[in-house]
């Protein structure tokens, strides 16, 4: 349950960071989105050892390696739909299909074991629908070294969410792209008010490196969450990094960048 701040100060805060201001349509839209959660995400001005310094001695590091399937040219991403492979450390790895769109099944309903979240940036809102799903670790490193077929690894619900969106690409061979570094700290409660923060420092292939402060929420709970996010971060003298974008956006314009067509 999120903590409301005692003063209107973060109110201010987080329309100068680019939040829509309080009474303002958007809110009511995000509540009523019909999604299960909300993700509010700030990128911040790289600063090392930033992501240790917010979770503290009671806070969790842990460190992530993602790859990002698609096809030479990114034509997946290019179309907002994205499928990751994921290790988590200790043998643990899953695979996510998600597309970012009002629609990501044209003309009928998603598949049953989809998750629907908005991702609500200053100035932006995105909606995505996933589906994430556990892979043993002997396949999953098999697929990122090439030697198995992402297809063979996705799920009913994943093939069809996939299908449904770029139905001329579903069956598209992709490759593997990265890997992308990330090593994220969950940043403790009573330090910023917020029940599921976390920083994330990401790495990308050629050495750039992005920061993320993020807060998960109910969707009743985004405009008064993004008051206690503005509040954190000048509180901490963290420096926000316009244009606020997502990591998977970052990531798919450094790999162009890297293998321009």
């Amino acid at each position: 349950m999120l903590e409301r701040p005692r003063t209107l100060w973060g109110a201010d805060l987080a329309t100068a960071l680019g939040f829509p201001p309080p009474g303002d349509a958007t809110w009511s839209s995000i509540a009523e989105a019909g999604a299960e959660s909300v993700e509010l995400k700030v990128l911040l001005v790289p600063r090392e050892g930033s992501t240790l310094r917010l979770a503290g001695r009671h806070g969790r590091v842990r460190t992530r390696r993602l790859h990002l399937l698609d096809t030479p040219d990114l034509a997946l991403a290019h179309r907002g739909v994205h499928v990751r492979l994921r290790d988590r450390g200790r043998d643990r790895w899953d695979l996510t299909v998600r597309v970012r769109g009002e629609d990501p099944v044209p003309g009928g309903a998603p598949p049953p074991g989809v998750r629907v979240e908005l991702d609500v940036l200053p100035g932006a809102v995105f909606r995505s629908t996933q589906v994430r799903e556990p892979v043993p670790a002997g396949r999953a490193s098999a697929c990122r070294d090439g030697r198995v077929d992402v297809h063979d690894l996705l799920t009913g619900d994943q093939a069809a969410l996939l299908a449904g969106a770029v139905p001329d690409l579903a069956e598209a061979a992709l490759g593997v792209h990265g890997p992308l570094d990330i090593e994220r700290g969950s940043v403790p409660r009573p330090q910023c008010r917020l029940a599921h923060a976390r920083h994330e420092r990401c790495r990308f292939p050629g050495g750039r490196v992005l920061e993320e402060f993020s807060a998960r929420c109910a969707p009743a709970d985004a405009r008064v969450t993004a008051e206690a996010v503005a509040g954190f971060l000048t509180g901490h003298g963290l420096v926000p990094e316009p244009p606020h974008r997502t990591k998977t956006a970052v990531w798919a314009d450094v790999l162009r960048a890297a293998h321009p067509t």
